[in-house]
């Protein structure tokens, strides 16, 4: 089981903190899994940074099914 940590807009609009998901591939196809159950977050993917387990991972990362991977949206401020 996969946990998937939300942050700043997902979270926001998920209205919720964390996903937990059967999955076993790479990164790549993870985005692309969340993105076809939970289209409204779709466009906060897609520029979106990648952590699993703490570390940032490209998107050919290969995630075995035990992780925590985090989705870091952008963060903007002055």
């Amino acid at each position: 089981m996969v946990k998937v940590l939300l942050f700043g807009e997902a979270k926001r609009i998920l209205d919720r903190d964390s996903i937990q998901i059967e999955f076993k591939g790479s990164l790549k196809a993870l985005k692309e899994e969340l993105a076809m159950k939970y289209p409204e977050i779709s466009p906060v993917l897609n520029i979106s940074a990648f952590a699993v387990n703490k570390e940032y991972k490209n998107l050919e990362y290969e995630l075995k099914g035990d992780e925590t991977v985090a989705v870091i949206p952008p963060v903007g401020g002055g």
